[in-house]
C-alpha cells in the first residue's frame, strides 16, 4: 500500500513538472516573439517568401546578395518564386486553395483586396509587430504621409510597400532629336504650338538628311493608345499615371476621360494624327522596344522615354552611321490649361503582406524592417555587397566595381545588380544615390542634359494619385460594375485619334461610360480620397 502511494505521488509530481515545463517553454517562446528582434539572431531561423522571380537570375538559385543577407541576419530564406507574368494568376489560385498553400510573406497579387483577405484571416494585421520591430517602417510613415493609408484597410496595417526616393530624378519625358533641330535651324519646342510647328518641319523637310523627305516619322509612341495620353498633361488631365480618377479644385472626384478638357484634348489628338505627325503604327507596335528599333534606324524625330535610355539609343544611332546623333530630353510642353507632367511617384501600389501561415510575424516584420530604411539595408538592396559590387568612400559617395560596369556578357549595370539579387524579393527603398551612380558612365553632355531636365521639370512634376485600399463594403458596392470600362476607354481613345470614330459621337461615348457604372465607381473613389486627405499630418 505504501509503495502504491509513493508511485502515485511520483506520477503527480512528474506530471506537474511536465506541465510547468510546457507552460514555461510556451511562455519563453511567446516572450521571444514579443521581444524586439536584433540581427544576427542567436539561433538560426527560417522564413518562406513568395515573390515574382527575377528576369536576369532566379532568387531560387541563392543569389549572392541574399546569401549575404542570410549571413547578416541568421535567417534562412526559402524562395517560392514565380515568373512575373504568371505571378498574379498563380497566387490567386493558391489563395483560393487555402492558407496552407501560402508562404510566410508574399507580394500581394494585384487585384486582390487587403480588406477581404484580412477579414478572411488570410493575411494578418501588422501594427503590433511594426510597433515592436518596425522602427524603420515607422520612420517612413513620417517621411511619406500617404504611405500608411495606402498600406492600411479596415483600421489595420496589412502591407509594407516599396518606396522610390528617386521618383523625381530623370523622369519619363518627351525627347527630341536635337541634331534634326540643328539641321533645320529650329529651337527646341516649349509649347504645344511649338511642337506642332517643329514636327511639321520634321515631316516635310528631310530632317534626317538622307535625301528622302518622306521617310521621317515626326513623333512615335510605344504601341498602345495609353502612350498618347501623356500629351494630356498639357490639358491639365491626369490620364497617363493616375488613370483619369482625379479630384477637382473642390476635392470632388472626377473621371477625367469624359471631361470637357478631354473632349478638347481628343480633338487635338485627332488633328495631330490627321496632320501626319503621329506614327500611324502607334497602336500596333506592341512595345516600346519596337519603337526604339525605329529610333535607331534614324526614322523618328521625337518620342517619350526615360532619359536613362538616351545613351544606349545614341550609341546605336552612331553605330548605324549617324555620327552627330543627339537626343535631348525636354521639360513638359506648356498647353492652354497647364504645364505639368505626371510621374510614377514615390510610393509603390503593390506591397508585401504576412500570411496567417507565418509562425513568427515578428521575425517577418523585423526582416523587412532591416532592409527597408536602415542604411545597411538600403545599401544591400540598391548596391549589393560592398567590396564586391560597389565601394563606398569615406565621404559617403558610391561607385560600382568593374564587375558591374564592365560585364563580359554585355549586361547593363542594373541587369548585373539584379543578377546579384538587388531590388528583388522584399520591399526596399529605391535610393536616389544609386540612380546618380548609374549615370556615372554617361558622357559629360548626356549627364548635364539629364540633370538639367530633372531640375527644370521638378516645378511641373506631380505624383500619380494613389488611393488607399477599398473597404469590404466599397468592394462589394462596385463588384461587377465597369469591368470593361477601361477597355472601352482605350478603344475609343484610339478610334477618336485616328478618326474612325467622329468627335460628333462624344456625347454617346460619355453616356456609354455612365451606363457602365462610372457614377458608382466615383462614389467609392471619393470615399477613398476622403480617407487619404483626412490622414493627420505626420
Amino acid at each position: 500500500m505504501k509503495n502504491l502511494v509513493i508511485t502515485r505521488m511520483v506520477t503527480v509530481l512528474l506530471a506537474t513538472a511536465l506541465l510547468l515545463t510546457t507552460m514555461m517553454g510556451g511562455a519563453f517562446a511567446q516572450a521571444q516573439q514579443d521581444a524586439t528582434i536584433t540581427f544576427p539572431l542567436e539561433s538560426p531561423a527560417e522564413i518562406r517568401i513568395a515573390a515574382p522571380d527575377g528576369m536576369v537570375a532566379s532568387l531560387a538559385d541563392n543569389l549572392p546578395l541574399w546569401q549575404e543577407i542570410e549571413r547578416l541576419t541568421n535567417v534562412k530564406i526559402t524562395w517560392d518564386v514565380i515568373a512575373p507574368v504568371q505571378y498574379v494568376e498563380v497566387m490567386k489560385l493558391r489563395i483560393a486553395a487555402g492558407t496552407n498553400q501560402l508562404a510566410d510573406i508574399m507580394l500581394l497579387p494585384n487585384g486582390l483586396s487587403m480588406t477581404d483577405l484580412g477579414a478572411q484571416g488570410i493575411i494578418v494585421p501588422l501594427e503590433t509587430y511594426i510597433e515592436r520591430n518596425g522602427a524603420n517602417i515607422k520612420a517612413m510613415y513620417e517621411a511619406y504621409p500617404a504611405l500608411k493609408p495606402l498600406t492600411s484597410a479596415g483600421g489595420h496595417i496589412y502591407s509594407i510597400n516599396a518606396l522610390n526616393e528617386s521618383a523625381y530624378l530623370a523622369p519619363y519625358c518627351f525627347v527630341i532629336r536635337k541634331d534634326w533641330l540643328d539641321r533645320l535651324n529650329l529651337s527646341a519646342p516649349e509649347t504645344i504650338e511649338d511642337w506642332m510647328t517643329v514636327l511639321t518641319a520634321f515631316k516635310d523637310q528631310d530632317a534626317n538628311g538622307n535625301g528622302d523627305p518622306s521617310d521621317e516619322i515626326p513623333f512615335s509612341a510605344g504601341g498602345h493608345a495609353w502612350y498618347t495620353t501623356f500629351w494630356g498633361n498639357a490639358w491639365d488631365l491626369h490620364l497617363f499615371q493616375t488613370g483619369g480618377y482625379y479630384p477637382d479644385e473642390n476635392g470632388s472626384m472626377q473621371f477625367e476621360f469624359i471631361s470637357e478638357k478631354a473632349r478638347e484634348f481628343y480633338t487635338w489628338l485627332n488633328q495631330f494624327y490627321t496632320d501626319g505627325l503621329l506614327d500611324p503604327e502607334f497602336m500596333t507596335l506592341g512595345s516600346e522596344d519596337k519603337m526604339f528599333e525605329k529610333v535607331v534606324l534614324d526614322q523618328v524625330g521625337a518620342f517619350m522615354c526615360y532619359p536613362s535610355n538616351i545613351p544606349t539609343l545614341e550609341a546605336a544611332l552612331i553605330a548605324n552611321g549617324v555620327e552627330d546623333a543627339y537626343i535631348l530630353p525636354l521639360v513638359p510642353p506648356k498647353g492652354r490649361y497647364a504645364q505639368m507632367t505626371e510621374i510614377v511617384g514615390d510610393l509603390s501600389v503593390d506591397g508585401f503582406v504576412v500570411t496567417s501561415n507565418c509562425d513568427n510575424p515578428d521575425l517577418a516584420v523585423a526582416l523587412m524592417n532591416f532592409l527597408y530604411g536602415s542604411q545597411q539595408g538600403e545599401d544591400l538592396m540598391n548596391f549589393g555587397v560592398e567590396g564586391w559590387t560597389y565601394n563606398k568612400a569615406a565621404d559617403g559617395t558610391y561607385s560600382f566595381t568593374d564587375i558591374v560596369t564592365n560585364d563580359p556578357n554585355g549586361l547593363s549595370a542594373s541587369e548585373v545588380l539584379e543578377g546579384f539579387g538587388c531590388q528583388l524579393g522584399l520591399p526596399y527603398v529605391k535610393s536616389s544615390e544609386r540612380e546618380e551612380v548609374m549615370m556615372s558612365g554617361y558622357s559629360e553632355r548626356q549627364l548635364a542634359d539629364i540633370l538639367d531636365v530633372t531640375d527644370r521639370t521638378r516645378p511641373f512634376a506631380i505624383s500619380g494619385l494613389i488611393l488607399p485600399p477599398q473597404t469590404e463594403e466599397e468592394t462589394e458596392a462596385i463588384s461587377g460594375v465597369g469591368g470593361d470600362l477601361m477597355t472601352y476607354v482605350w478603344e475609343m481613345t484610339g478610334r477618336f485619334t485616328i478618326g474612325s470614330e467622329s468627335m460628333d459621337q462624344w456625347d454617346t461615348y460619355v453616356q456609354t461610360i455612365k451606363d457602365m457604372g462610372i457614377d458608382e465607381i466615383l462614389k467609392v473613389r471619393q470615399a477613398q480620397y476622403d480617407r487619404l486627405v483626412a490622414q493627420p499630418a505626420q
